[in-house]
C-alpha cells in the first residue's frame, strides 16, 4: 500500500510539475541554455555564431546568428507544452523576406503548415496571412503567437499590433509525436522556404497570454532584455554597487576585458579586469542606466545591467 501511495504521490506531483504557468527563456548570452536552467538547451541543426548586435528597440544585446537552413530545435521531451494551449514569443530578424520563410515548424519538418513570412506578411500556412506586410530585410521584430487549448483559436502579434487569428481545428499548429518546435528552417517537402539572420529572443510558454499581457512583453522589451543575464554568470562575477555613484566595482576569478555602453548601444569605455577587486571609473558619465559587457575565454561574455545615480 506504501509503494502504491508512493507511486500516486509521484504521479502527482509530475503532472503538478507543468500544471502551474511557466515561461522558458532564451536570450543567447554566448549560449543556446535556458536563462534559468530550468529547461533544456535549444539543439542547432548546424554552427551558428554569436555577435553584439543594435536592436531596434534601443539597446545593444547579444544574437545568434544562423546561415540558412540552420534552425535551432526545442525538444519537449518532459512534456511541458503538452496541454496544447502556448504562446512562443520571438524577437529576430531574417536577412531576406522575398517568398516564403518559414519562422517556425511544430511538425518535425514534415509537412508545410506553420509560421511563415511571405514577403513581409505574416502567415499560419495555410489559414491565415496577414492583410498588412510587416516583415523588412535585416530588420529585428517582435513576434507572438498564442493558442488556447480549449477553444483551439490561434492568435497572432506583431510588435504591439494584433496580425490576427484563426482556429486551428485540425490541431496544424501544435507539436507532432516528436515533440519538437523547430526554428527558422523549412519542411523537408520544400526544403528551400528559408533565410540566414539572427535571434535575440526565444520566449516559450505552457499557456495563454492575451493581448494586454503581450502589448505589455513589447513595450518592456528592453527592459527585460537588458536585465535578464545568465544564471551563472553571478557565480563566476560581481558587480556592486547597483546602483552605482563614481566607481563600479568588479569581482573577477580571472582575467576579462570589459566594454561600457550607454541605453543606445555607444561604447563608452573600454579595458581590462585583474583576478580579484577592480573598479570601473563612471564618474564622468551622466547619470542613466548602461551596459557593462564583460568577456573571458573560459565562460564568454557576461552583460550586466548597471545604474548610475
Amino acid at each position: 500500500m506504501k509503494n502504491i501511495l508512493l507511486f500516486c504521490s509521484i504521479l502527482f506531483c509530475s503532472q503538478a510539475l507543468f500544471a502551474q504557468n511557466a515561461t522558458y527563456r532564451y536570450e543567447f548570452n554566448n549560449k543556446l541554455d535556458e536563462i534559468y536552467y530550468k529547461a533544456p538547451a535549444l539543439a542547432p541543426q548546424c554552427t551558428g555564431a554569436y555577435s553584439w548586435d543594435a536592436l531596434n528597440i534601443g539597446i545593444s544585446h547579444n544574437v545568434y546568428n544562423f546561415d540558412k537552413g540552420c534552425g535551432l530545435v526545442f525538444i519537449d521531451s518532459a512534456g511541458f507544452l503538452a496541454s496544447g494551449s502556448y504562446t512562443i514569443e520571438l524577437y529576430f530578424k531574417l536577412d531576406s523576406i522575398k517568398g516564403y520563410k518559414k519562422i517556425i515548424d511544430f511538425d518535425s519538418m514534415h509537412k508545410d503548415p506553420g509560421m511563415y513570412n511571405q514577403n513581409g506578411k505574416l502567415v499560419m500556412y495555410s489559414k491565415f496571412t496577414s492583410t498588412d506586410s510587416f516583415f523588412a530585410n535585416g530588420k529585428y521584430q517582435y513576434v507572438a503567437v498564442t493558442r488556447n487549448a480549449g477553444s483551439k483559436n490561434v492568435t497572432l502579434y506583431y510588435n504591439d499590433t494584433l496580425a490576427g487569428s484563426l482556429n486551428d481545428n485540425s490541431d496544424q499548429y501544435v507539436m507532432d509525436s516528436n515533440k519538437v518546435l523547430i526554428f527558422f528552417r523549412d519542411d523537408n517537402g520544400t526544403n528551400n522556404e528559408q533565410t540566414s539572420g539572427a535571434v535575440a529572443m526565444i520566449h516559450i510558454s505552457n499557456y495563454e497570454m492575451d493581448a494586454s499581457t503581450l502589448n505589455s512583453h513589447y513595450t518592456n522589451l528592453a527592459s527585460t532584455l537588458s536585465v535578464n543575464k545568465v544564471q551563472e554568470s553571478a557565480d563566476k562575477i560581481q558587480v556592486y554597487p547597483n546602483p552605482a555613484g563614481n566607481v563600479v566595482h568588479v569581482v573577477s576569478v580571472q582575467p576579462c576585458s570589459y566594454i561600457l555602453y550607454d541605453v543606445t548601444g555607444r561604447a563608452i569605455k573600454t579595458g581590462s579586469i585583474s583576478t580579484g577587486d577592480n573598479t570601473v571609473d563612471i564618474h564622468q558619465s551622466p547619470a542613466g542606466l548602461y551596459m557593462l559587457r564583460l568577456t573571458d575565454s573560459d565562460y564568454g561574455t557576461k552583460v550586466f545591467r548597471v545604474l548610475k545615480q
